[in-house]
């Protein structure tokens, strides 16, 4: 029997290949996903799981970090 508490996959988005960071910005309205072998950042939609845009990043981005 599985654990109720257990943490469950709630929706997937595609995006590009191999995310290798992830950042939210303040306001909770989208993620976004640095693609380290797309070579660019996937911009996802919060509110309807879509990547709304995707963004070229040179080579190999492996971090991302979101401000205000």
């Amino acid at each position: 029997m599985s654990d109720p508490r257990a943490p469950r996959l709630a929706a997937s988005v595609p995006v590009g290949q191999r995310v290798w960071g992830l950042a939210l910005t303040r306001d909770d309205r989208k993620l976004y996903a640095a693609n380290g072998l797309s070579n660019d950042v996937s911009v996802i939609d919060v509110a309807s799981l879509r990547v709304v845009a995707t963004i070229p990043a040179g080579d190999g981005p492996w971090g991302i970090a979101a401000t205000p």
